[in-house]
This record gives C-alpha cells, structure tokens and sequence, in this order.
C-alpha cells in the first residue's frame, strides 16, 4: 500500500517595512508663491499707470552769442614807407581802428616786424581824434591825456625792434593801468611816425612791419 502525503508550505510574505513619509514639495511651493507675487506686482504697476497727471511748459526759449569785431580804415594799403632812406629822414600816417561788435571789449596793439633795420628806426604812436582821412593825418588831435610821459597821447615811442610783438605784451590801449573799453561804434585815430637813425650800422639794411589791433571782450 502506497502513502502518499503532500508537504504544504506555509510561506508567510516578510512583513513590510514602512517607508518614511515624502517631504512636501517645497520647490513647487516657492515657484507658486513667486507667480502670485508677480501677478500682484503687475496688478500695481497697471495701477501707477492710471494716476492722476498734470504738466506746465514753457516754450519759444532762444539762444544768440555776442561778437567782438573791430576793424580799420587802410583798404589793404600800408601806413609807412622808407625807400633809400638816409639818417633822418621819417614818414607819417594816421589810421582809425573802430569797434563794430555787439560785445565790449578791450583792445590791444602789437607788431610782427621783419629783417634787420628794425633796430635803428625809432616810432612813435600817438592816438587821438580828427584826422582827415587814412595815411592823411590833416586834422590830426593828439589825446590830451600823456599816458607814458612821453608826450600827450603817445603810448609808444622806441624801437621799431621793440615793439610788443604778441597780445601777451602788447600795448594795452591806451595803457595798462587805465585800459579802454570799447563799444560799438568806438573808434580811435592812431598817428605813426616813422624815421632811421643816424647810425653808420644802418646802411644797406633792410626790413618791415606789420600792426596789429586786437580786440577781446571782458
């Protein structure tokens, strides 16, 4: 006789752990929160915008500088000429310089002089009033005022050589001290007297000049 019999397992299924709680998603959490906030920032701003609002303007403003211009009565001509000169002899003209800028200004006189004859020409420079016409000193009224103790209205009296020969040391007119100011239609008549030295070193020498007023407003 044949037993038969059958093992039965009893297989329990191992219990199961328990698994630690999921934390919260924080991440989603802050990005929801920083939508809300935008979404009220925007709401504000929209709100600026409908403020109540009011303007006041003035217009037609303008803008002009002033000029300072002076000029003179020669064409283009020169004042003075020494041809074959011999000690002695000398040569005379007058010129009037006149303001015609908006601005006041003071006014100065220098000279660009050339060549070697510079040193034995002596010039004198005398401003006034009255002359008839340029290089024509008809008329001719020196200031009553003698500015250098060299004579009324003289305000050079020297070598040509040593003439101002730049704004930085040029004549003030009609001297440092008591300056000009000129305005517009200011006008001044200048006599220049010219004449060579009696000096052997002179001879065969030769040389020019040029004169230059110039005007700057204060």
């Amino acid at each position: 006789m044949k037993i038969a019999f059958e093992i039965i397992r009893d297989e329990q299924a191992p219990a199961t752990k328990p698994q630690p709680a999921k934390p919260r998603n924080r991440t989603r959490k802050i990005v929801v929160t920083l939508i809300v906030l935008g979404v009220v920032g925007g709401v504000a701003g929209l709100g600026s915008y409908s403020a109540f609002t009011s303007t006041t303007s003035n217009a037609g403003n303008s803008f002009a500088a002033g000029s300072v211009a002076i000029g003179d009565n020669d064409s283009g001509t020169a004042m003075l000429a020494l041809s074959n000169a011999k000690p002695g002899d000398s040569d005379t003209s007058c010129i009037n310089v006149t303001s015609t800028g908006s601005l006041a200004s003071t006014v100065r006189l220098y000279s660009t002089v050339t060549g070697t004859l510079g040193s034995y020409l002596t010039l004198t420079v005398t401003r006034g009033t009255g002359a008839t016409g340029f290089d024509n000193c008809t008329g001719f009224t020196a200031d009553g005022t003698d500015y250098l103790g060299s004579g009324n209205g003289v305000i050079y009296q020297g070598s040509l050589a040593s003439f101002p020969a730049n704004y930085a040391s040029a004549i003030v007119d009609p001297k440092a001290a008591t300056p000009e100011t000129w305005t517009n239609p200011e006008n001044h008549w200048y006599r220049f007297v010219i004449s060579l030295d009696d000096n052997n070193a002179a001879q065969g020498l030769s040389g020019g000049a040029s004169f230059t007023w110039e005007a700057r407003n204060q």
